[in-house]
């Protein structure tokens, strides 16, 4: 393969798992968030004090949001770089943008992942997870349109 075969393989082997990760957030899929973590996996938030190891401590991260007061949320990802180390894992960063529905309004949350990822039984999962929020936005119902509202005509006004 030549080298820019490898690095789009790269690529594609990343945003694969990042598309799944995000998507699997946003069900609140624990299951299968589990199944792309590895066992040891290292998650670093900015939010946390220090790092949590393990599968287990992982998902203590997405438990606590399953049972959050968020009704919808919609996680993206984009600014994708893929390197790949010296034992064949892959170094990846990227940016986030999530959008949260709450009772009293929404949120927007925006920053960094840093995340490691490696082949494991034939499946990519992450090694490593680092959370780094830049901002969050708050803003209340009263701010937003009815779930009626149309996305490209006038909107309407009381």
């Amino acid at each position: 393969m030549t080298d820019n075969s490898v690095a789009m393989l790269h690529h594609f082997r990343a945003h694969q798992l990042l598309t799944t990760y995000t998507r699997m957030v946003d069900a609140k899929d624990l299951e299968g968030l589990a199944a792309i973590a590895h066992p040891g996996i290292v998650l670093v938030r900015s939010a946390d004090g220090s790092p949590r190891a393990g599968r287990e401590a992982f998902l203590d991260l997405y438990r606590d949001f399953a049972q959050s007061d968020v009704q919808e949320s919609q996680h993206m990802t984009t600014n994708l770089s893929a390197t790949e180390l010296d034992d064949g894992s892959l170094a990846v960063a990227s940016r986030f943008l999530a959008i949260t529905t709450h009772p009293d309004g929404a949120r927007f949350t925006w920053g960094r992942y840093d995340d490691e990822i490696a082949e494991r039984d034939g499946t990519w999962v992450f090694t490593a997870k680092r959370i780094r929020v830049t901002r969050i936005a708050l803003v209340g119902e009263d701010m937003l349109a009815p779930l009626n509202a149309s996305s490209f005509a006038p909107m309407p006004r009381s």
